[in-house]
């Protein structure tokens, strides 16, 4: 038997050794027992914990949770789980989860596992949506504003100077060609006023032709030099379309209002699976990467499941650069 079981011990310990986890296995009385897999876990180094007790090695909050969930696996002979915030012996302040399961009479098995960059993960998960509600809410708003004080105001406009028409047809019809000339520019510059909110919205050349012709577009309109380095010219999903297009023009209103650049360069190019984006100029640098305009694309590419990143050493310019999937 003693032939037999040396191997299967050795096989068990090199499993346990070769897990990302930390495991232990743990008295009833919370006594270590033994320790296996990712030893650098542990709030204490590992020659000083078999034969040592929780209460005695752990933060008393967290000694008291490990305990409840150990009482709780062992009545209840199912798992128990117990999440909780530690420093580990080698390292900075971490989040773990810890599943217990029963395995024998007054005896555990726990596995420790180091959930900090999930956490991160969801935490900036739901800060991005909260930024992107703000954002619409914020945008609603604005469309409502500029409808409000622009457009409508020039229809209400021209609904006085057509009612003023029909009286001066019975009274003053000399007077008819003028008013009809100044509700025709009212009209005029209503419609040029609501072009331009939807141009705003969603750019018609972008719908239309696809992301070259808008790029371009965007170039010609720039008040700084843009060298346009590569386009592609089939077209790409819409979504990957308007981010692309979203991160250009905000890179090239941004390099306007703050870079002091004498030129920018746009390359956008097509790989296996991806997009890459690129816009960078020749100014100064220092670029605020936490301000709303760089944030806001940088949720709109993680809602593509994209990367986002900004270069700004000050004295060397910025390039913004994202890979978005296709």
């Amino acid at each position: 038997m003693d032939g037999v079981s040396t191997p299967v011990e050795a096989r068990h310990r090199a499993l346990l050794e070769a897990l990302p986890d930390l495991v232990l296995r743990l008295g009833a009385d919370g006594t270590y027992l033994e320790l296996g897999g990712d030893l650098s876990r542990l709030a204490n180094p590992p020659e000083l914990v078999v034969g040592a007790n929780v209460r005695d090695l752990l933060p008393s909050d967290v000694a008291e949770q490990l305990m409840r969930g150990v009482a709780a696996a062992l009545s209840s002979g199912e798992l128990a789980t117990v999440n909780y915030r530690l420093r580990p012996h080698m390292g900075e302040l971490r989040d773990f989860e810890l599943r217990i399961a029963p395995v024998a009479a007054g005896e555990v098995l726990a596995i420790v596992r180091d959930v900090t960059d999930l956490h991160e993960a969801i935490r900036e998960v739901s800060e991005s949506r909260a930024r992107i509600v703000t954002a619409g809410d914020a945008e609603r708003r604005r469309i409502e504003r500029n409808l409000h004080d622009g457009a409508q105001q020039r229809l209400v406009a021209v609904s006085l100077h057509l009612h003023l028409i029909r009286k001066r047809l019975d009274g003053r019809p000399e007077a008819v060609p003028e008013l009809l000339d100044a509700a025709q520019t009212e009209l005029a510059l209503a419609l040029d006023e609501i072009r331009e909110l939807v141009r705003g919205l969603h750019p018609r050349v972008l719908t239309d032709h696809g992301l070259a012709r808008a790029v371009r577009t965007l170039a010609e309109r720039s008040l700084l030099p843009v060298e346009l380095v590569s386009l592609p010219e089939e077209r790409l999903s819409s979504s990957v379309e308007a981010a692309a297009y979203y991160l250009i023009a905000e890179a090239l209103a941004n390099a306007a209002k703050h870079a002091q650049a004498r030129l920018i360069t746009i390359r956008v190019e097509l790989e296996a699976d991806h997009v890459v984006v690129e816009v960078a100029d020749d100014g100064v640098g220092g670029a605020d990467q936490s301000g709303s305009g760089l944030q806001g694309l940088a949720d709109r590419v993680a809602a593509l499941g994209g990367s986002f990143a900004v270069s700004s050493v000050r004295g060397a310019g910025t390039a913004v650069r994202a890979e978005l999937p296709l």
